[in-house]
């Protein structure tokens, strides 16, 4: 039982859930990154923020949840 609580989920909805936090962080370096050389602030471009999780959210409702290890 302990293994089963210390080990990660191998289905593919757990995976592609877990890239939630690094594509956000990077969205985000994009976005401060695109507002010191270009025109467009940080105002103008944090709907991508919401297009990043949506397109996380969608690919991990579109996975297989075989093997999924959770309840």
């Amino acid at each position: 039982m302990a293994d089963r609580i210390t080990s990660r989920c191998p289905c593919a909805c757990c995976r592609v859930r877990g890239l939630m936090g690094p594509l956000i962080l990077i969205a985000l370096g994009a976005i401060f990154l695109a507002d010191q050389f270009t025109r467009f602030t940080f105002g103008d471009l944090w709907p991508i923020l919401l297009i990043v999780a949506g397109a996380v959210k969608c690919a991990a409702s579109l996975s297989s949840r075989t093997g999924h290890a959770g309840v």
